[in-house]
């Protein structure tokens, strides 16, 4: 595996002659790849923002496929990356068996936070492939927004998203209030109430704040817990005085607030799952 420059766009110095090309880091080949596997951003936006032929980024997925993280650092002689361990492919297929309705990329996320392994949720996916433990491949629709979605923000603590989901529990409605790092996509707060109110809001951003520091931005719908049409709601006057910009998403456009919701369709399942 070897790190060609062809991938970067060409430099020029002051004489317009060619100088070199860019050489991307591994986090940043890192990124590319999952701006395309996990977030599903097209190639042609993924390449105008990181300045990347249609070319480097094919081979940067083809080398993430067969090799997984390991394939996107830079190697010289062609070598190729080194194989995962046995010990770990086993515990892949066994957290599997145990746990039908795991992803590949909650298991990924469970070898690395519990058991201390590293596998990508692709080599997770081909492992299961090989042992006949991946589900049928369902056709997904394809989205086509009227504009590119916002790519996410560049450091932890830059944004939060933050929701509300709602569900049955004891014969009552109930509802979790959770904030997100839009980054990270880590819970940085997370509480259970029986009513909705802007009260159970605030206070639960408020612990949030007390763990994290308060975030730059915050990205909500428009709920009334968040929006009020006839004024400054109590939600944006908390932001106010902690300096957090507030950015509200267009009506009708959960779209926006992609990643929280993919926490809800994950919450909705393991409580299906629920005797």
């Amino acid at each position: 595996m070897s790190d060609k420059p062809e991938i970067g766009k060409k430099r020029t110095n002051n004489r317009g002659r060619k100088s070199g090309v860019r050489v991307f880091t591994f986090e940043e080949r890192l990124r590319g790849v999952k701006m395309k596997l996990e977030e599903k951003y097209p190639a042609a936006i993924i390449c105008e923002e990181m300045g990347i032929s249609i070319a480097g980024l094919s081979k940067w997925l083809r080398l993430y496929k067969i090799h997984g993280e390991e394939g996107l650092k830079s190697r010289r002689g062609g070598k190729q990356g080194p194989r995962l361990p046995e010990a770990v492919t086993k515990k892949i297929v066994e957290l599997k068996r145990e746990n039908a309705g795991f992803g590949v990329k909650r298991i990924s996320d469970l070898l690395k936070r519990v058991f201390w392994l590293k596998a990508s949720p692709e080599t997770v996916r081909q492992r299961l492939a090989e042992a006949s433990l991946m589900d049928p491949k369902t056709t997904k629709k394809v989205k086509h927004p009227d504009h590119p979605r916002r790519f996410e923000r560049a450091t932890p603590n830059q944004m939060w998203q933050t929701d509300i989901f709602t569900f049955r529990l004891g014969g009552k409605y109930a509802y979790i209030i959770a904030f997100m790092d839009d980054y990270s996509r880590y819970l940085v707060g997370l509480d259970l109430f029986r009513s909705p109110t802007a009260e159970a809001t605030i206070e639960t951003y408020r612990v949030a704040c007390g763990e994290y520091q308060p975030p730059k931005e915050m990205l909500t719908d428009n709920g009334r817990q968040y929006i009020n049409w006839r004024g400054k709601s109590r939600f944006g006057k908390e932001l106010e005085k902690d300096r957090v910009k507030h950015i509200v998403s267009r009506p009708q456009h959960p779209m926006t607030l992609g990643k929280v919701e993919r926490f809800w369709e994950s919450t909705q399942r393991e409580k299906e799952r629920m005797p």
